[in-house]
């Protein structure tokens, strides 16, 4: 019988395990993540933030689901990985523990990255990335009267939305020179300002912050944005220094290639601390990574294919969807295609992107549009 083990407990992690049950139906299957939850939405956090939905509520699948017959997927919580051997084919735990196994399945994630300012260790300052977070910045807004979110992509805008919704005064503070700049095009990002600032949302652009302290959030030049809660939407960091330190290689992400193999034998990585070609760091590419990983693991044939992965936001009472390239490259010829709502991007008679705004019921078939020349 193999031993699989998996490290990390989100979508990457739990897609490994259904994939690897499904192609062998008598593995131990063991799930190691350093939660106290089974894996949960993730991406439901900012959106929402001030609810009070717990992990279980937002929970992927039931506890009887691991434990069902025929499946049997042992999940075992609040466990911190400190070392891989991949020579001993061993994996140490920070409690002492080690675990065997024959194929291992490196998913432990990402964490929020908070730019290193004066003040960025403060209890009010916070990066949403577990329950926890959330937990932190539901208890400060019963109090709260002000917020500032540093980071204007999609995480911050749903983060500022639920915020608003709450009635706290919301700054959104971003450093390019408008919100979602590699996803939107300009329109776009102006349609968003717009709205937020309907929804009394102020937007700051080509801001940067120089400290937080009892006053609230200060920029470089100069300005003070009132803030008893500071959350900070501005990237992630993989969770590859295990990894790197165990000799596997690395270059800011475990590097993979399509099988999700790394270069270690029989150890494979997926999701937001791996990286095959180009990364989104989105939700349905870290499925599509663990499956691929699961499967190959588990002695199937499965490939990784970067496609374009669309960007999906709700707030502020609008809707936006954004997939592929939408004019962002100065060395193309774009033509486009506009209509009330709507942009479709083409390079050479070819559809490479698309947007939609407001209305956004077109989005199944623009995606198709988009990825039929990916």
């Amino acid at each position: 019988m193999k031993r699989y083990l998996i490290l990390g407990g989100g979508m990457a992690a739990l897609s490994a395990a259904k994939a690897i049950r499904k192609q062998d139906a008598s593995g131990l299957i063991v799930l190691l993540t350093n939660e106290d939850a089974l894996p949960y939405n993730r991406p439901a956090l900012t959106k929402q933030l001030l609810s009070d939905l717990t992990a279980a509520d937002l929970a992927l699948e039931t506890a009887a689901w691991y434990d069902a017959p025929g499946r049997d997927i042992l999940v075992l919580t609040g466990r911190t990985v400190s070392a891989i051997d991949t020579a001993a084919k061993t994996v140490s735990l920070s409690d002492g523990l080690l675990f065997p196994y024959d194929k291992l399945v490196y998913a432990l994630g990402a964490r929020c990255f908070i730019p290193p300012f004066e003040g960025s260790d403060r209890a009010n300052v916070i990066a949403v990335r577990t329950m926890a977070d959330a937990e932190r910045v539901r208890a400060l807004s019963k109090t709260a009267k002000t917020a500032a979110v540093i980071g204007g992509g999609v995480l911050g805008l749903e983060a500022a939305w639920s915020l608003r919704q709450a009635g706290l005064d919301v700054t959104v503070i971003e450093f390019d020179k408008q919100i979602m700049s590699r996803q939107i095009d300009d329109e776009a990002a102006a349609h968003l300002t717009q709205v937020m600032g309907k929804h009394g949302v102020q937007l700051l652009t080509r801001a940067s912050t120089a400290f937080v302290d009892d006053e609230g959030l200060h920029l470089t030049d100069g300005r003070l944005i009132p803030a008893d809660i500071v959350l900070v939407s501005a990237g992630v960091r993989a969770n590859a220094e295990i990894a790197a330190a165990s000799g596997i290689q690395v270059d800011r992400k475990i590097i993979v290639d399509d099988h999700m193999a790394t270069s270690a034998p029989d150890v494979y990585a997926a999701g937001d601390c791996a990286v095959c070609g180009f990364s989104y760091a989105l939700w349905a590419e870290a499925a599509e990574m663990g499956r691929v990983a699961g499967v190959n693991a588990a002695g199937g044939e499965a490939a990784y294919k970067v496609v374009p992965r669309p960007l999906i936001f709700h707030g502020f009472e609008t809707e936006l969807f954004a997939i592929g390239d939408v004019g962002r490259n100065p060395d193309k010829t774009y033509q486009v295609e506009a209509k009330p709502g709507e942009r479709i991007y083409s390079v050479d008679g070819k559809v490479v992107g698309a947007i939609l705004v407001g209305d956004t019921s077109r989005a199944l078939q623009v995606k198709k549009l988009v990825t039929a020349n990916a």
